[in-house]
């Protein structure tokens, strides 16, 4: 008999480690240009104020795209993870974690470019953006059910 390692509801119905939901949120942020750039597009009116209030430079807005990258192909790879599994593509498992942390790094760099440049003058954005990416760091190394869930689809 088989001794599950996570609770039933964490289980697809092939049996399969389902991705935490945490994982997605966490993705979310490291891709938040992109959920800036799709919610100003879905507001009609003035999508290009949208975008001024969060990026008053154009130039950052492309930056922040460069750099949530690797956390966008890092959630499409999880969401597309049944096409893969079914190949010889199981090799992809292991770029998940790799592109979520190149994605904090390259953020983590970005926001204390940001610091340096008002002269490390306290800014609560930096600040929040900064403890955020720690936070995702400790969970995304520490995570249990992470661990589980790419060893399990590296099995499978």
């Amino acid at each position: 008999m088989t001794r599950l390692l996570l609770p039933l509801k964490h289980y697809d119905e092939a049996g399969r480690v389902k991705p935490p939901r945490i994982f997605w949120w966490c993705g979310l942020l490291l891709a938040k240009s992109y959920f800036i750039f799709v919610l100003s597009l879905s507001n009609f009116r003035d999508a290009d104020g949208l975008l001024e209030v969060f990026y008053p430079q154009q130039s950052e807005l492309y930056l922040g795209f460069g750099i949530g990258f690797g956390a966008v192909i890092a959630m499409v790879l999880v969401a597309y993870r049944e096409k893969w599994w079914n190949t010889k593509l199981v090799f992809i498992s292991h770029l998940i974690k790799p592109l979520m942390f190149m994605t904090l790094a390259l953020d983590l760099l970005h926001q204390v470019e940001l610091a340096q440049k008002s002269y490390w003058q306290f800014s609560w954005t930096v600040a929040l953006f900064v403890c955020l990416d720690v936070m995702i760091f400790y969970y995304i190394f520490t995570s249990r059910h992470i661990k589980i869930m790419l060893k399990d689809w590296r099995v499978h």
